[in-house]
């Protein structure tokens, strides 16, 4: 009784915020109403594969074009939002502004979303930062939205099994072969025998080209992973 009485009052002295516009919301963590209908959820159908929705409508299971050319190197890739002007703001906040509790939103929503095709998953890797981007940086933002993630489905989260041992430039702007040479030499394994014969979901903030998953997928099977899924909280 007594906690719940100072969970009141603390909620009444400092009360919820919408993550987006900062109006007063019930939900810890989370967005109002409003905001959370401009959010563009990726919805069916989508590719099989890349998770890139469609845009028109099909009833049955379908991969595009793209990758029956070019087939990915993960099994699936999958994420929440575009990546536009609604889920913009969270996503710098996020990444940028040390709003690290909203991971905790964006791993809820995902599982909810996408738990189904996870259960086969034995590890969760985030992509890595460089150590001294991390310092100046003070977090990687795919290795925690990756922890909020691995809390839900009660798997492992393993965050030096993929290490960046050398410092890139940033990946804004660069084109696909680009952001490829940008990032070629810069990734490793670290303990190769944590891989071995294991199903990875592969965790990041952002998909863009889908450079940095591709060569962490290349990396992980070739260190012996069994397959590689991607989970990331928005896609341009």
């Amino acid at each position: 009784m007594i906690k719940t009485l100072l969970h009141s009052v603390v909620n009444y002295v400092f009360p919820y915020r919408c993550s987006s516009c900062l109006e007063l919301t019930d939900q810890k963590d989370g967005v109002c109403a409003s905001c959370f209908q401009k959010l563009n959820f990726i919805t069916a159908p989508y590719c099989e594969l890349c998770g890139i929705p469609f845009e028109f409508q099909t009833q049955e299971k379908m991969i595009c074009a793209k990758c029956i050319a070019e087939p990915p190197e993960c099994e699936i890739s999958r994420s929440l939002f575009k990546f536009d002007a609604a889920s913009k703001k969270l996503i710098h906040a996020f990444k940028y502004n040390d709003h690290t509790n909203y991971a905790k939103m964006f791993a809820r929503l995902f599982v909810m979303r996408y738990k189904a095709e996870m259960e086969d998953v034995d590890l969760i890797v985030p992509v890595p930062m460089y150590r001294f981007k991390r310092v100046l940086r003070h977090y990687n933002s795919a290795q925690i939205f990756a922890l909020e993630i691995a809390r839900l489905l009660h798997k492992p989260m393993v965050p030096e099994l993929l290490i960046k041992q050398k410092w890139t430039r940033a990946q804004t702007g660069l084109s696909r072969t680009g952001r490829q040479k940008n990032l070629t030499g810069s990734i490793h394994v670290g303990d190769k025998m944590r891989a071995l014969d294991k199903v990875i979901l592969l965790v990041d903030d952002v998909k863009t080209t889908g450079a940095t998953s591709t060569l962490c997928s290349k990396i992980l099977k070739n260190a012996g992973a069994k397959s590689v899924k991607l989970a990331t909280i928005s896609l341009t």
